[in-house]
């Protein structure tokens, strides 16, 4: 078959989701070319009289549609689907680039361990500036004394007048009575002078003449 009949159509990018079914349309197949069969990375046959996994790949005999199922990132790749024409051997090739997304690519993993370290490290920097900011707030306020200031105020302590001085609890009180009983009655109206009383004795009654 010469290769100027071979007409190989632009290529078409399909985006899946790993573990999906792939719909891929065969854009060969028009109203003058028939679906023959899909070209698996050049290495695959899947059509009419050829062996291949049927739970994995069907296809429309009509449209030529495939539909592969559960795939995978290896089975990423380019696959074409081949068409015939009606009016003679011409050729019609349509491509398509199936890329199965889901797996984590290199790009992706480093973007993903970038976040985490800077979420952690945005953490750790957020409770070592609580912890700061809660010690700081312990001291905040308080002066350190030097030590000779310390012993002045010690010394000062000693000698302040304005120290105060414990008073001496009060006794019992005394019975006021009871001291009198044994010093008499504390009330000038009430002393006598004895020495004029005794006077005045002598005067009344002269001394009398001794009879010897």
């Amino acid at each position: 078959m010469p290769i100027g009949e071979t007409l190989v159509k632009s290529l078409e990018v399909k985006e899946v989701q790993a573990g999906s079914t792939a719909v891929l349309n065969c854009n060969s197949n028009d109203y003058n070319h028939n679906f023959m069969f899909w070209l698996l990375n050049q290495t695959k046959v899947i059509g009419p009289g050829n062996n291949y996994d049927e739970k994995k790949y069907k296809y429309e005999v009509l449209s030529g549609k495939l539909f592969i199922n559960n795939v995978s990132p290896s089975e990423s790749g380019f696959y074409s689907c081949v068409s015939k024409s009606i009016s003679d051997s011409g050729i019609n090739i349509g491509n398509v680039e199936m890329i199965v997304k889901g797996a984590f690519s290199a790009i992706e993993a480093v973007k993903l361990v970038a976040i985490v370290v800077s979420i952690i490290v945005l953490i750790t920097c957020a409770v070592i500036y609580f912890r700061i900011r809660k010690e700081w707030n312990k001291y905040d306020g308080r002066a350190v004394v030097p030590v000779d200031d310390v012993e002045e105020d010690d010394a000062d302590e000693v000698y302040n007048p304005t120290t105060t001085v414990n008073q001496a609890v009060p006794g019992p009180s005394r019975n006021q009575s009871s001291d009198q009983l044994l010093y008499g009655i504390d009330n000038q109206g009430l002393d006598t002078d004895f020495n004029s009383v005794f006077e005045n004795i002598q005067i009344k009654y002269p001394p009398q003449r001794s009879l010897i």
